[in-house]
């Protein structure tokens, strides 16, 4: 059946107008919140390792959403990217199931290194360091390339001949086709949702119960302090203690996003298996059309985090600001320094009383100088 055959179901019309106008959307979105999201956050990474692992996650959201969410896109243009030749259908479906996993099980490796800073805060010094964040970083993707490495010999191009048509297709060559098309749709689905969500579910109970229990602590021994308590201990524990509670806020955030996005996914691969509905043409579009949705809220999944990062971290904001600040005004500080270097030089250098319309960029300007830190 033809696709203007298929135009008279609602279904179909919705399906295709999601992708169409929600992909390149998501795309625009993705693309500059993770380079911002990686720029930040990789400027931070010796201040805590929880940036180690972000920073990493910006870049692979990225790929997961150039190599799954535009390829969909290009599709409904009529251009299959897996189908120009045998090498790119062989490294689109390897480079899909490996970024989206890895992905994935950043924030768990993120989330699991979270709790043992919230519950176990005495070992977590000799645990959650860069160390062992490049360790886990490597762990990961060697053991996503290993998994999803078949797919390099696996798949292949096969072209139909149809009278005086030749139709290429990117599937399993024979004798992985029980694998390719039956076994690993529920490998992925154990790997990259069933498990994670699971584990980041459970680890995110015992998180908030913790960061309970330490908050109703903390006011227990402020009550119980002695005033002749050092101020500069004080001051100390309190800016540790803050930067750890921003951390996992954020953390938080990132988690029960995915737990969100990922959940409508799991629940129709579960339906799905336990209900057949593609038996009738209308049954088979609408299930099209809601394996879209879920697929549009896990590529979303990979698209927001900035915007997490903005809406529950004070000291991202700041950055972010000081960096729009030094990209807005950067050529207009550049001439500043440089007349004000020059009359240095020539060993006069007059009081400046700047402008009340100046103000904003003189503001930015110290502000981005001063630094701010996550």
């Amino acid at each position: 059946m033809f696709e203007k055959d298929l135009l008279m179901f609602d279904e179909f019309v919705i399906q295709k107008q999601i992708i169409v106008f929600g992909a390149p959307l998501l795309l625009a979105m993705g693309t500059i919140g993770n380079l911002i999201s990686f720029y930040i956050l990789f400027k931070n990474t010796r201040k805590a390792s929880t940036y180690t692992y972000l920073s990493v996650l910006a870049i692979m959201d990225i790929l997961v959403i150039y190599v799954g969410l535009l390829r969909v896109w290009l599709v409904q243009l009529g251009i299959h990217v897996e189908e120009l030749n045998s090498v790119m259908c062989k490294l689109v479906k390897f480079l899909g199931f490996f970024c989206s996993d890895v992905s994935v099980w950043l924030i768990v490796i993120v989330t699991v290194e979270r709790t043992i800073v919230v519950a176990l805060p005495l070992k977590a010094p000799s645990v959650c360091n860069s160390k062992y964040a490049k360790l886990g970083i490597t762990s990961v993707i060697c053991i996503f390339v290993l998994l999803n490495l078949h797919f390099l010999w696996s798949m292949d191009l096969h072209y139909t001949v149809n009278n005086t048509t030749v139709t290429p297709e990117c599937k399993a060559i024979e004798g992985y086709t029980y694998l390719v098309e039956i076994i690993w749709p529920w490998v992925d689905a154990a790997f990259y949702s069933f498990t994670p969500f699971v584990i980041i579910f459970v680890l995110n109970i015992v998180i908030i119960k913790n960061v309970i229990n330490a908050k109703n602590a903390r006011l227990v021994l402020r009550q119980q302090c002695s005033l002749s308590r050092s101020y500069a201990v004080k001051t100390q524990t309190h800016e540790h203690g803050e930067m750890s509670r921003r951390i996992t806020c954020m953390l938080l955030a990132v988690s029960f996003t995915f737990l969100i996005t990922v959940l409508p996914m799991n629940i129709l691969i579960i339906r799905n298996s336990l209900v057949d509905n593609t038996q009738t043409l209308r049954g088979f579009i609408r299930q099209r059309l809601l394996m879209t949705v879920a697929e549009m809220l896990m590529y979303t999944n990979h698209s927001i985090n900035f915007f997490l990062y903005c809406a529950t971290g004070k000291k991202f904001r700041g950055q972010f600001h000081a960096l729009a600040c030094s990209c807005c005004r950067n050529p207009l500080g550049l001439r500043l320094r440089r007349n004000m270097s020059q009359r240095s030089f020539n060993g006069s250098l007059p009081l400046v009383k700047m402008n009340s319309s100046r103000t904003d960029y003189v503001n930015c300007e110290h502000f981005f100088d001063k630094g701010v830190q996550l």
